[in-house]
């Protein structure tokens, strides 16, 4: 870490939830934590607890940059990115439209590389520096429904490995951390599931809406994934991967251990309207069934 103190830690998606706790933890620690948001009214706890608040919407350069600019000039640079800010676009892949998807990857994954890139020149400067992106277990294993999500979360961990491999030699840590269902506001950020319920695909989405309603309120808490944040901050030796909440350990070890046909038998159980379709229908290269 940087011998300056106390070190700088910027955390991104602070107003709610792993990134509100993560930053009263961060703070209490020690740390100059500098707590944002797009919603600066929602960061008046942080500031009373001692944070740094700012506003930061990451998919807006101009904003990134002058964050970014104002801590190297005030504290010298930043020694800790942890990208939290993010959100869930759900809806089935054929319905989703195009501007949405973009949207979802400016913010789970173009804002926290663009940030990663204005970091980076004062980290290798001083030869050390964190960076930890919170990614999701929705980043190794996929469900129905979730296709621009997954995919964002599947970027970001590509983007985070390849990271890791080119930054280690000057100095900097890279890690991910991959909550499974948090207790948190973000079922709020999703977007109404409602709008698909008409579809083709009506039966699918309200499966998913009633897998939501269920496991939402079961999942780990922000405040023990932001333990686990913590560790990846200040470990001596921070791992590639922090897995946080008891489905986010199991079900990714299964997915690992299972091929995708015995996975997707294990999804079709807690989504019937799956089960319904035959086999995959051939496609003769003649054209017949097109009605010539």
């Amino acid at each position: 870490m940087s011998t300056r103190t106390p070190a700088v830690v910027l955390i991104t998606g602070c107003s709610s939830g792993i990134g509100h706790a993560l930053a009263l933890r961060a703070v209490r620690a020690g740390f100059t934590t500098v707590a944002t948001s797009r919603n600066t009214e929602a960061l008046g706890p942080l500031a009373a607890a001692g944070c740094d608040v700012r506003r930061l919407d990451v998919t807006d350069d101009a904003e990134r940059r002058l964050v970014v600019k104002e801590l190297t000039e005030e504290y010298g640079g930043v020694d800790v990115l942890v990208n939290n800010a993010g959100y869930g676009e759900l809806g089935p892949l054929e319905e989703v439209p195009l501007d949405r998807w973009e949207a979802q990857f400016r913010t789970n994954v173009f804002g926290p590389v663009g940030l990663i890139q204005l970091v980076l020149p004062g980290m290798r400067e001083r030869g050390r520096g964190r960076i930890v992106n919170v990614s999701s277990m929705a980043g190794e294993l996929v469900l129905p429904v979730g296709a621009a999500y997954h995919g964002s979360k599947y970027a970001l961990e590509a983007a985070t490995e390849v990271l890791r491999l080119e930054v280690r030699r000057f100095g900097i840590g890279v890690s991910l951390v991959q909550p499974g269902a948090v207790n948190s506001r973000w079922g709020e950020n999703v977007p109404a599931l409602k709008e698909y319920e008409a579809g083709p695909y009506g039966d699918l989405v309200g499966e998913m809406a009633g897998q939501m309603a269920e496991r939402l309120p079961r999942g780990v808490t922000p405040e023990r994934v932001a333990e686990i944040v913590l560790r990846a901050v200040t470990a001596r030796r921070p791992r590639a991967r922090y897995r946080a909440g008891v489905d986010a350990h199991v079900l990714l070890a299964l997915r690992r251990a299972l091929s995708s046909a015995v996975w997707t038998r294990c999804v079709h159980t807690k989504f019937p309207s799956l089960r319904r379709p035959g086999p995959v229908a051939p496609v003769a290269a003649s054209g017949a069934g097109r009605g010539d």
